[in-house]
């Protein structure tokens, strides 16, 4: 499904349907003078439903029928998309996949793009929401930097990783300054106010154009940033940005190595709903259940990963014998795994081992 665009209030689907674009007005009525409506943020949810963010207001849209099914409560600090710049992910689904979190971070000041103020400082607050609650509202909290264009990267274990950015300005060419160089993650099984912690920070700006991806070895591979209409590598204060990078979670620190768990038998193709078994072998002993997530492989542009996911799978049998045998069951349907290949990762105690490709269907 394809959403919005400037001057393209419409969704409209490829393979193409017969009726061609359906009009969606919500973009229209989130539009504004600097059209902060544009790259809303969409999240598939696990009822089959869209979550569509744009500007500062939100719907779950029946994409089948056409319709929008609820409109949340509009969500204070500020336009939230391109230019504005904040972003966006769905949290971990688990359990029995009947609950949906989205969680909305920073943004640039209204008014910033429109007189292209590059030290205008960016807003740090964060709304949280449960999409698929019958009266749902919106949770605050506040990251420790303002910050526009960050990306936020799904880890393995469900916490969140905000990386990249700037903390004054917007999106845009040449509009930002005082690159945010400090990641932080996000964990939100803490309590609000606990929930961000401030990790090592980086020596390489990435603003404008720049992305951020989990990379099968647990890992995030940092690339982009250019700020600029054409290449300019030279007398310019934020160069066109050609070096890669890898951030390296916590989790993957020395200290942690013998907690790391290797997947040694995994099938490479799942049918939704069905079971299947999972052969993990870590160094030391097994404490606890330890945890297989399929975290799909996302595209990511203008601070936003599309089609970005995390599903824990549920455990029905464990039968340890030398490594860790176990038993594991296919998400249900493709509203809460949309068919395709994912990472699947084995957790131990918070350490993801690397992920083994498997196809989904």
């Amino acid at each position: 499904i394809i959403i919005g665009g400037r001057g393209s209030n419409t969704v409209e689907f490829f393979p193409p349907k017969r009726n061609g674009a359906v009009s969606f007005p919500f973009l229209s009525e989130t539009e504004d003078t600097q059209m902060d409506n544009l790259y809303p943020y969409v999240h598939l949810l696990p009822n089959g439903h869209l979550f569509v963010f744009a500007n500062t207001r939100s719907v779950m849209y029946d994409f089948n029928r056409h319709v929008i099914v609820k409109e949340y409560p509009k969500l204070h600090g500020g336009p939230r998309n391109y230019p504005s710049a904040g972003s966006s992910a769905m949290l971990a689904l688990q359990g029995n996949y009947s609950k949906a979190e989205i969680v909305v971070c920073g943004g640039a000041k209204y008014g910033a793009f429109l007189l292209r103020s590059t030290d205008t400082p960016a807003h740090g607050s964060c709304g949280r929401i449960l999409a698929m609650e019958e009266k749902p509202r919106w949770e605050m909290e506040d990251m420790p930097y303002g910050r526009i264009m960050g990306d936020m990267v799904m880890l393995p274990t469900g916490d969140v990783l905000v990386i990249n950015g700037a903390m004054s300005g917007t999106q845009g060419f040449e509009m930002a300054s005082d690159p945010c160089l400090n990641p932080v993650l996000y964990r939100p099984d803490q309590p609000v106010g606990l929930r961000f912690m401030v990790l090592n920070p980086g020596t390489v700006p990435r603003m404008y154009h720049a992305t951020a991806n989990l990379l099968p070895d647990a890992r995030v591979l940092l690339a982009g940033s250019n700020p600029h209409v054409l290449y300019r590598f030279d007398d310019v204060e934020f160069p066109t940005e050609l070096r890669l990078e890898a951030f390296s979670p916590e989790y993957l620190s020395a200290d942690r190595a013998n907690l790391r768990p290797v997947i040694e038998e995994v099938p490479q193709t799942v049918r939704f709903g069905g079971k299947f078994d999972v052969v993990v072998s870590v160094d030391l002993p097994v404490v606890g259940i330890v945890e297989v997530n399929l975290a799909s492989a996302p595209f990511a542009t203008h601070s936003f990963s599309q089609g970005q996911r995390l599903v824990k799978l549920a455990v029905s049998s464990a039968v340890p014998d030398g490594g860790d045998g176990r038993g594991r069951t296919a998400p249900p349907s493709g509203a809460v795994a949309p068919p395709g290949y994912y990472m699947a990762f084995a957790v131990n105690q918070g350490v993801p081992s690397i992920a083994k490709w498997i196809h989904v269907s």
